[in-house]
């Protein structure tokens, strides 16, 4: 047996690595997995021996409070390393707890795979570009990142987004408002903030303060928000019951709410792409600790945040930002674009022109063949047509 060690500390990484896993099996079916992920990866059959989805956070003031789990579980996953020797370790994503695997991988002769990269063309991360090069292989999923990781001198292939293999409805609409007890000619809302415990205490007061504003003015709006993990379902159940919004919590389907919605209230991440994906209008909100902020502003290369906004290359989405995100500021703008149906129409097209630039479906699978390919001795480094063409 192969052994695949994985190491994802957020939600979205544990997805990433649930959907690699199930990939991977498909071509190699003699590799078993263990690591350190959350419930996602532990249904696909990952050994997970460690639960990290917690530590997810953004920010060097709010990463404070986990710094002590932070330790403690770096500490553990060396020592489950240094034990398990896996032939292979993937790391997905969580740069700061990833970068920290890369020396203990190499003194220990295990090579690495870097999945869903930290962001280096969105920042200068001088430590990501020089640690790059003792990776064995980088996957790249954006397609500007390629030559960024290429020129500090790393190992990179590009084989396109996996969120285009996954971003996909279960139920048509109709179904899906029958599902949900809505009324398809009634606007609908999703509220999206975030899959963080800061993003949550940041954005949801704002949202829901922001959908009640929206409720007097268009009361017949209808609100959904899908809890991203169950970590946080209680804390955000009883945020909910305190707003006058009249807001249904989602427990899954959050592809089909997404796709039954007139427009998105989105934190800033993975789910404006995803929402893209779908060609959803939204409105990205983002709220940090103000030492965080003015940082981002130094170090920050792009002129947006929003990942719809960074493909098209100029603002196709709202981005309300810090001291912009006023709940006064929030439901103006949502008013404003719901009262005009070629602004809503506009932007769906511009979201899925977007969206064209991630490459063509199927990345989960050359993203499986990549790591398959590092994990073997010898056969299919040689087999022809290896990759599929991009």
């Amino acid at each position: 047996m192969l052994k695949i060690m994985l190491s994802a500390t957020e939600v979205s990484g544990d997805l990433h690595g649930a959907n690699l896993v199930r990939a991977i099996k498909k071509i190699c079916p003699e590799c078993e997995f263990l690591g350190v992920g959350g419930e996602r990866m532990r249904e696909e059959g990952v050994d997970v021996r460690i639960f990290s989805t917690h530590l997810g956070t953004v920010g060097v003031v709010e990463g404070v409070k986990f710094y002590p789990s932070f330790l403690r579980i770096i500490s553990e996953v060396k020592r489950l390393l240094k034990e398990e020797k896996p032939d292979l370790l993937v790391l997905i994503d969580s740069r700061d707890f990833n970068l920290k695997l890369i020396p203990l991988a190499e003194r220990l002769k295990v090579p690495t795979v870097y999945y869903v990269a930290p962001p280096v063309w969105a920042w200068p991360d001088w430590k990501m570009k020089k640690m790059s090069r003792k990776i064995n292989k980088i996957i790249a999923i954006f397609p500007f990142e390629e030559k960024i990781y290429k020129k500090a001198g790393a190992d990179v292939v590009w084989v396109g987004h996996p969120l285009l293999d996954v971003v996909k409805p279960a139920l048509d609409k109709k179904e899906a408002f029958k599902k949900f007890s809505l009324d398809p000619s009634r606007p609908v809302i999703g509220l999206l903030p975030g899959s963080r415990e800061q993003e949550i205490k940041a954005l949801l007061p704002l949202m829901l303060k922001a959908a009640e504003n929206i409720k007097k003015k268009l009361k017949e709006v209808q609100y959904l928000l899908p809890v991203a993990s169950f970590i946080f379902q209680e804390k955000i159940a009883k945020m909910v019951e305190k707003s006058k919004a009249e807001v249904k919590i989602l427990n899954d389907n959050i592809y089909d709410l997404m796709n039954i919605s007139s427009l998105l209230i989105t934190a800033s991440g993975t789910a404006t792409l995803e929402a893209a994906c779908l060609g959803i209008p939204m409105v990205i909100v983002y709220k940090t600790h103000i030492t965080t902020y003015l940082l981002g502003k130094v170090l920050l290369t792009l002129p947006y945040v929003g990942l719809p906004n960074i493909l098209a290359g100029r603002r196709i989405v709202p981005e309300l930002l810090q001291f912009k995100a006023t709940e006064k500021n929030l439901s103006d703008t949502v008013l404003s674009l719901l009262s005009h149906s070629g602004r809503l129409a506009r932007m769906r097209h511009e979201l899925k022109q977007s969206v064209k630039k991630l490459g063509p479906p199927g990345a989960t699978e050359r993203a499986a063949r990549v790591i398959v390919e590092e994990v073997k001795d010898k056969g299919l480094r040689s087999e022809p047509g290896f990759y599929s063409k991009m």
